[in-house]
């Protein structure tokens, strides 16, 4: 019962905590390649930042079709999610242990640890790490139960679990060595080689199918590697390789692993990585040395339940960030993002049950007589007590140094402002604001004709351009706020023409026309105010030149250009009655600043 209710807790905390957040990121470009996707092999077996994932794309398509940029729904997805996998591994902890008050200890580590925040706060990572931990959770209680009963059915659903786990995440590859260690190590005495040899031989049925799952995605997985934008490569430097080892396990996994970090360093706006924090995180380094000393010194099998969680921080967590991230970021930023290490909660929890009690089964657990039980139970306690309260505060800090306010807000408008426009409403596509999306790291997947345009009705008929050619009336363009407003050509003015006329001829001979200003080289916007017959003209700007047809009276006409320099030239290019221009701008598009308050 206590355990139900810690469960419901940790679900209703986080639950909170995802109220805060929103997408971000990596999280558009993922639902934009959905929606512009059929659902196919090659989709769902492509290799992006959220690594090769076919389970992930699925979802991903189904709920931008079901409802796109909608929180709520996520949220009540990975809310069932969290709830499954804590009641999976309080399943998991009884079927170790037994009925015992101890395992409420690594319950409460696996549903409070810090190490999951950041990553519940980025739902692309979310996608990876905790549909793993369920799968990884349900593949060793089966594998579990196998072993016990000797049902060829249960190392059956293992399988299938452990297949389920490598479709949402690659580290899924590695759970079956992880099922074979904690085989082997526990409930077994003497050596573990020998524990180790014999297991194998006993199950060997159960770990060539296993085997066969991985190696299967793994000749997938490398089938498709050389489609994916992101190759591995090597660490810059060996020096790179220990900061970010390093700071992985000082900043990030070691204090979290206590309720930390306590405090984050804010990147961007909505997300954040572990923040050293004076003298708490230096006793949380001395307080981990001594739990595991603490626990090898009753403990008799202790020290192989460290080894376990070591071996799978460095082969799930560490290795694959050394050959694909550290060429992108600085060693010690990527050391402190815990959602790498967000896999590890369900390894911590389990190892550190295994460090303290026997499992069903296990004979003379225990190196010497156990400290008495009151001073036990103060203790253990005094340590779970903290790092409940530091978990809650760690969640606190998150949720008041991060805010997902500006994407949430910008996306909120952006849609009503769509909802509103005229039918046919023509839209300057631009970057959405680098705290929604940083168009630096993903390109056109940032332009707000993909962010945006799948928000509006279909019957509006909204087009979206990326540079405007001939008369537009009513040009449209989001401001950073995500409102429509109407589109300028902000630049360089032309100068005043010469005589009383007030216009510069538009003839087949070639017109100068001198700006007030010199321009560098880039692609430019020519706004050109004209009154006269319809007409084709030629704008050139440097060495380029460019056409559009101008109708018959007086019109604003846009001209896309690519050059620089001081002179705009004009031409018509077909016979006719004189025409005249009477100014232009050459600039870049941008929104109107509103006029008065909530114009």
């Amino acid at each position: 019962m206590v355990g139900v209710v810690l469960i419901a807790v940790q679900v209703g905390w986080k639950a909170y905590l995802l109220s805060h957040f929103y997408f971000r990121q990596d999280d558009f470009q993922l639902m934009d390649h959905a929606l512009s996707s059929g659902f196919n092999l090659r989709y769902l077996f492509t290799i992006g930042p959220e690594q090769l994932a076919p389970a992930g794309r699925a979802v991903t398509w189904l709920l931008v079709r079901i409802s796109l940029y909608d929180w709520t729904l996520v949220s009540t997805m990975t809310i069932v999610l969290l709830a499954a996998a804590s009641v999976a591994m309080l399943r998991l902890l009884l079927l170790l242990f037994g009925r015992r008050v101890g395992i409420l200890v690594p319950l409460t580590i696996f549903g409070f640890t810090p190490l999951t925040l950041p990553g519940l706060s980025f739902w692309t990572t979310t996608l990876l790490w905790l549909p793993l931990q369920l799968t990884m959770i349900l593949a060793v209680s089966s594998h579990i139960r196998y072993v016990r009963s000797g049902s060829f059915g249960h190392a059956i659903a293992a399988a299938a679990w452990l297949g389920a786990g490598m479709l949402f995440n690659e580290i899924g590859a590695l759970v079956p060595l992880l099922v074979f260690a904690l085989t082997s190590a526990y409930p077994a005495s003497g050596h573990w080689r020998r524990s180790a040899g014999e297991v194998l031989r006993r199950y060997r049925r159960a770990w060539a199918m296993y085997g066969a799952l991985a190696a299967g995605y793994l000749v997938v997985f490398f089938v498709r590697l050389p489609t994916s934008v992101q190759q591995p490569a090597s660490p810059p430097s060996p020096s790179s390789v220990l900061t970010f080892a390093s700071t992985m396990l000082r900043v990030g996994f070691l204090p979290a692993a206590m309720g930390g970090p306590w405090h984050w360093l804010v990147h961007g706006r909505d997300y954040a990585y572990a923040a050293e924090t004076p003298v708490l995180t230096q006793v949380s380094w001395v307080l981990g040395v001594l739990i595991i000393a603490a626990s090898v010194r009753y403990r008799r099998h202790a020290l192989r339940a460290w080894a376990i969680l070591a071996g799978w921080i460095l082969l799930a967590d560490l290795l694959p960030v050394v050959v694909s991230r550290l060429t992108e970021l600085p060693a010690a930023q990527v050391g402190a993002d815990l959602h790498y290490v967000a896999d590890s909660a369900p390894v911590l929890a389990v190892c550190v049950g295994l460090a303290f009690w026997p499992v069903i089964g296990e004979e003379q657990p225990y190196r010497m007589a156990r400290p008495r039980v009151l001073p036990l139970a103060i203790t253990t306690l005094t340590l779970v007590g903290s790092f409940v309260l530091g978990s809650f505060w760690s969640g606190a800090a998150y949720v008041s140094e991060t805010s997902s306010m500006v994407t949430r807000s910008y996306i909120a408008q952006a849609r009503v402002a769509l909802a509103r426009a005229r039918p046919g409403t023509v839209i300057v596509t631009t970057d959405t604001p680098s705290d929604v999306i940083f168009a630096r790291f993903l390109g056109s997947a940032a332009q707000t004709s993909r962010v945006l345009a799948p928000l509006a009705p279909k019957a509006s008929r909204t087009r979206f351009i990326t540079a405007p050619r001939g008369v537009i009336r009513d040009l449209m363009i989001f401001n950073n706020e995500g409102v429509l407003r109407p589109a300028l050509v902000v630049g360089v003015t032309s100068a005043r023409p010469d005589g009383n006329t007030g216009c510069w001829p538009l003839r087949s001979d070639p017109t100068r026309i001198p700006l007030t200003a010199s321009l560098f080289d880039f692609g430019w916007v020519v706004e050109i105010r004209y009154s006269g017959p319809a007409t084709t003209v030629q704008v050139r700007f440097g060495t380029e030149a460019s056409q559009a047809r101008l109708p018959a009276g007086r019109h604003d006409v846009y001209v896309p250009v690519t050059g620089e320099g001081s002179v705009i030239v004009v031409r018509r290019l077909t016979a006719g009655p004189p025409a005249c221009i009477s100014s232009l701008i050459v600039g870049l598009m941008e929104p109107a600043k509103p006029t008065a308050p909530g114009s």
